[in-house]
């Protein structure tokens, strides 16, 4: 019961959060656009890699990549954003610890958009005037399985190298299409 009580009082939360943002159509436009580019420049880059390496080295080549090397080029990447943009993912069963929601407005979307598997649309956030942050979903795509699957799906020797970094993995278990956690992305406007 106490369970229920929380969900429904996060929904009530998110719900009414959302609802009080008051942001204009053409402002909720540019915000997704904004946010969509950020997504596309970072979730596009990392993919990239992770086609190339999965490509030369198969799903071991790709884990080793993702592993070892996933952040840092995040990093990289982070500097082709706009200034004040910043992009990070967060979910539920994480991989790496940092990809945690950092507090209940984060957790309350998340729980949001894996209740309702529907949901595929950016949820908008407006912070401030000029504060703005924009989360859209990550689904598991088939050879996302290769790692995030469940032990039928998952390729064993890939999964070794990501427990070599990541002992306390929790990202594991998905099926197709399943959500996967949230892009996050920060716009703050000069």
């Amino acid at each position: 019961m106490k369970k229920i009580l929380s969900i429904t009082s996060t929904i009530v939360l998110l719900s009414s959060t959302l609802m009080a943002s008051n942001i204009s159509k053409e402002e909720k436009q540019m915000i997704a656009g904004e946010a969509k580019q950020a997504i596309k420049t970072i979730g596009g880059g990392l993919l990239k890699e992770v086609k190339k390496n999965m490509k030369e080295g198969g799903p071991v080549g790709a884990a080793v990549f993702c592993a070892h090397n996933a952040t840092q080029l995040t990093q990289k990447l982070s500097k082709n954003l706009n200034e004040g943009v910043t992009v990070r993912r967060i979910t539920n069963k994480p991989r790496n610890t940092n990809n945690v929601a950092k507090n209940d407005f984060e957790q309350s979307v998340l729980d949001m958009m894996e209740k309702d598997d529907r949901k595929k649309h950016p949820v908008i956030k407006k912070l401030s005037e000029n504060h703005y942050q924009v989360y859209k979903p990550i689904r598991m795509k088939d050879k996302c399985l290769l790692c995030h699957g469940d032990n039928n799906t998952r390729n064993k020797e890939a999964y070794k190298e990501i427990l070599s970094k990541y002992p306390n993995d929790k990202a594991t278990g998905y099926q197709l299409g399943e959500f996967r956690g949230a892009f996050l992305v920060d716009i703050v406007k000069k």
